[in-house]
């Protein structure tokens, strides 16, 4: 029986029925079973909701007096009813029987027909606080570790809500945008968590005659699909379409300043809002209410020492550096952030700051304050990687380099400094030392359509040429996504033109084109092989839609200004 039938079939069910499903909530989150977690969470807030339970509404203080004063007027009146009656054993003397406990279901003294038992208001809290933990955790990705807000194009839709369980890609906004550039950053699809860079997949044989379009042209826009923050709000809302109690709380509704006194619930709240929701601007409503609070109030701040009303503030001065920098405001994040680290050198603090440099074209300044984080902390990973990162964008591969070396040191296991050591072997014209460090990434557990398609253009460059096909059906049997899928037969084309095969490259390419149909680099490639095959006019249909695709591609304006000289068309 599910924990929602269960509370359904006991309408009357007791405060100890109750505690025990809330603990047994707890159970699920700390096993981090967070879908049964909520599902008993539901259970608990729709019976509160039926007995018309005030949510979040008095403080515990004010709760607690207002239950001793009915419990006095209960006793008073029970005295009354009692001293009313003729006693048989005397009035010194007291009926035998359980003492009925607080919240406990009472017999009603007309019908004697159980009352169903009111849900305090510090269970219906703890409820809903462990509810929202929950689902935060449960579609919880750190923007620290994705990629996506360096990205410019990405900006505007970087907290954007989803109303329905939409497939990621399928909105109509999104519908016709192009993909990425494969040539922004010479990492990996590996590097970070969330997959949504694919460099991996431009990996392209030094000195071949065709090379991809996408590795020598200019940088394609960026997408709007497929981003970290995208794909976390799908699956909030994906979740929230069969929650019963979805319609109990808005979060476009809610009043910050009636939870910024909440100090139980107020953080958990805010990261439901923040990570769940994605709904920065409500989030950022309530960091500045609690931020509010927090200064209005001198009693607490003449009691305790300065460092250590600095540190309690440290927390929301962050989170309210990362609303501002999220809602595109680094300038005014600046300033909050340089307090949140000034009360407590936190590496979240670092690296907002270090993503907000680079978000102001300052990228020295940012390596100047990953350096002091690294001095501090010289063992650390993270800010080995970040350096390391701030190398790469600035074209400084060799210092990258080295630095992701070290961090593999400190590190083995670590997929990001892996992958970028494979993808700087294979442009050094190694691809056996770049297929030895991606099949250690496999041997670490790792399975993504990305890594077999890398792991296939190693063994193709190395000679190896009886894996590459087993590979590449490997990536297409895991490919979920039409991003994947058009890498993944683009990448095929160029085991068939390596082959000779022209034909099949052809097909591969139209297959490429099917699942993305704005793909610059497959319509020029197209355009290539059907003028080859005497098909000019299709060729020049083809480069026409590559250039709208890619304006500023030179290497798709070099072949129109071919075609027109000597093609009369």
């Amino acid at each position: 029986m599910t924990p929602a039938a269960t509370l359904a079939a006991t309408p009357a069910a007791t405060l100890a029925t109750l505690e025990l499903q809330y603990f047994r909530a707890i159970s699920f989150y700390r096993r981090r079973s967070y879908e049964q977690c909520a599902e008993v969470c539901n259970a608990l807030l729709q019976a509160g909701h039926d007995n018309n339970v005030q949510i979040f509404a008095k403080h515990e203080q004010q709760q607690q007096q207002e239950e001793a004063q009915q419990e006095q007027q209960q006793q008073q009146q029970q005295t009354e009813h009692e001293s009313s009656r003729g006693y048989k054993y005397g009035s010194h003397l007291q009926r035998i029987g359980p003492r009925r406990r607080r919240g406990e279901a009472a017999k009603d003294g007309g019908t004697g027909q159980p009352v169903a038992s009111i849900m305090p208001t510090w269970l219906m809290e703890g409820v809903w606080q462990l509810k929202m933990r929950a689902l935060t955790q449960r579609v919880y990705l750190d923007d620290l570790e994705v990629d996506d807000a360096d990205d410019g194009a990405n900006e505007e839709v970087e907290f954007e809500r989803i109303a329905t369980a939409a497939r990621p890609g399928t909105s109509i906004k999104t519908a016709f945008q192009p993909r990425p550039s494969t040539s922004q950053r010479r990492g990996t699809a590996l590097s970070h968590s969330s997959g949504s860079t694919r460099p991996g997949s431009a990996l392209t044989r030094p000195g071949t005659a065709i090379s991809r379009p996408g590795s020598s042209l200019g940088a394609r826009p960026a997408s709007r699909c497929g981003t970290a923050s995208r794909v976390r709000a799908t699956s909030a809302a994906a979740f929230n379409v069969g929650d019963a109690t979805a319609a109990l709380y808005q979060a476009s509704r809610l009043n910050p300043t009636i939870y910024a006194e909440r100090e139980a619930i107020v953080k958990a709240l805010f990261q439901f809002l923040y990570y769940h929701e994605a709904d920065v601007q409500k989030a950022h409503s309530l960091c500045q209410a609690v931020l509010d609070v927090q200064r209005q109030r001198p009693g607490q701040a003449a009691l305790a020492p300065p460092a250590d009303a600095a540190r309690t503030d440290w927390w929301w001065q962050q989170q309210m550096g990362r609303c501002l920098l999220a809602l595109h405001y680094p300038r005014r994040a600046e300033s909050h952030l340089q307090q949140s680290l000034a009360a407590f050198p936190h590496p979240d603090t670092y690296l907002l700051l270090s993503r907000l440099y680079q978000r102001l074209r300052q990228p020295e300044r940012s390596l100047v304050l990953i350096g002091q984080a690294a001095e501090r902390q010289p063992f650390d990973v993270t800010f080995r990687l970040e350096q390391a990162r701030i190398h790469a964008a600035m074209s400084q591969q060799e210092d990258a380099l080295q630095l992701y070396r070290l961090a593999a040191r400190l590190q083995p296991i670590n997929v990001e400094a892996l992958a970028s050591i494979a993808v700087s072997y294979f442009y050094d014209n190694n691809p056996e030392m770049s297929l030895m460090y991606y099949r250690r990434i496999l041997s670490l557990g790792v399975h993504t359509a990305e890594l077999y398609c890398n792991i296939a253009l190693c063994c193709l460059y190395g000679g190896q040429i009886d894996l590459v096909l087993p590979c590449f059906q490997r990536a297409l049997l895991m490919a979920t996504q039409p991003e994947q899928k058009a890498d993944i037969w683009y990448n095929l084309s160029f085991v068939a033109l390596t082959s000779g095969d022209f034909n099949l490259a052809k097909r591969c390419l139209q297959l490429c084109l099917t699942a993305d149909a704005r793909d610059g680099a497959a319509l020029n490639n197209l355009a290539v092989l059907s003028a080859h095959g005497g098909d000019v006019m299709g060729a020049k249909s083809y480069l026409n839609a590559a250039k709208d695709v890619l304006p500023e591609a030179s290497e798709v304006n070099a072949n129109l200004q071919y075609m027109e000289l000597n093609y009369k068309l």
